[in-house]
């Protein structure tokens, strides 16, 4: 079939890059709201689940999002053997989910949760299996609507858009492992911390201002005026160092240290980079 003008060819490192991004951006924004609408760890506790799955609040958990950066590129190394394929097929991305929901969620060589060989051979609650579709099924859906407009710029979300979606992620696990780091420094028992609806509200009230204020600033860049820098990266700081830094103080926080206010600041510095270097 013949590709049409508006696809934008871009190096394979590249588009493992992209690919990674936007498995790691809708891998954690699914997680915290699934996670928090099903009450993931008192699922994992039902039944024989708690000695399948680590518990919510435990270590290897709350750092797990940091590993999906090496899923991504696997994901990305595979399809680009695809690419092709995505790139010209008419509703690439619907055919590129069917292969992802058939092979990777329902139709799994071995017996995972939601699979039809989990749901026959295993021991695992229905519950659980009903509870943990929704996130799969939503989180590749949206990930393969996006790798197919990797190479169709026109017909993938507005370059706008998917340039505050990736400011957010930067943003979000930012600020997880800023948290991670001043918990290692402060020697605080993570144990249960994070586990809780507040965290994951704050977290996705985080991500929304993000979002909201990278659009925003986005679109003002045009006029290159200075103040327009100033207010975006000065709120961004305020978001990720100075906000919290504050109210650890305030309620007397075992993560209170006057070192939140650079550790932070590294998420607002990284968003920096990426959007400064993208605009040269």
């Amino acid at each position: 079939m013949n590709v049409g003008s508006d696809i934008k060819f871009i190096a394979p490192w590249q588009y493992v890059t992209k690919v990674t991004v936007f498995h790691v951006l809708t891998y954690i924004v699914c997680g915290i709201i699934f996670s928090a609408l099903f009450n993931y760890k008192e699922l994992f506790n039902e039944g024989c689940m708690a000695y399948y799955m680590q518990p919510v609040e435990s270590t290897r958990t709350l750092i797990g999002p940091l590993f999906q950066v090496v899923r991504g590129v696997i994901f990305g190394c595979v399809l680009l053997l695809l690419r092709d394929f995505i790139r010209t097929e008419k509703w690439g991305f619907l055919k590129l989910y069917a292969l992802i929901f058939v092979f990777g969620i329902i139709n799994t060589p071995g017996p995972a949760p939601s699979s039809i060989e989990g749901m026959i051979y295993t021991q695992t609650p229905w519950m659980v299996h009903l509870k943990g579709a929704p996130e799969i099924i939503v989180q590749t859906f949206i990930f393969a609507w996006l790798v197919a407009g990797i190479d169709k710029q026109k017909k993938a979300m507005a370059e706008k858009t998917k340039k505050a979606l990736i400011a957010t992620i930067i943003c979000v696990v930012g600020y997880s492992l800023g948290g991670i780091i001043i918990a290692a420094i402060q020697k605080v028992d993570v144990t249960g911390q994070a586990s809780n609806i507040q965290s994951y509200i704050t977290l996705g009230v985080t991500g929304a201002i993000c979002f909201a204020i990278t659009y925003w600033y986005l679109g003002k860049r045009e006029e290159k005026k200075t103040v327009f820098a100033a207010l975006y990266y000065g709120s961004m700081y305020g978001i990720c160092a100075v906000f919290p830094s504050i109210y650890n103080m305030m309620t007397d926080s075992p993560y209170k240290t006057p070192l939140s206010f650079v550790i932070c600041a590294l998420p607002a510095i990284a968003i920096a980079f990426y959007l400064e270097k993208r605009k040269k």
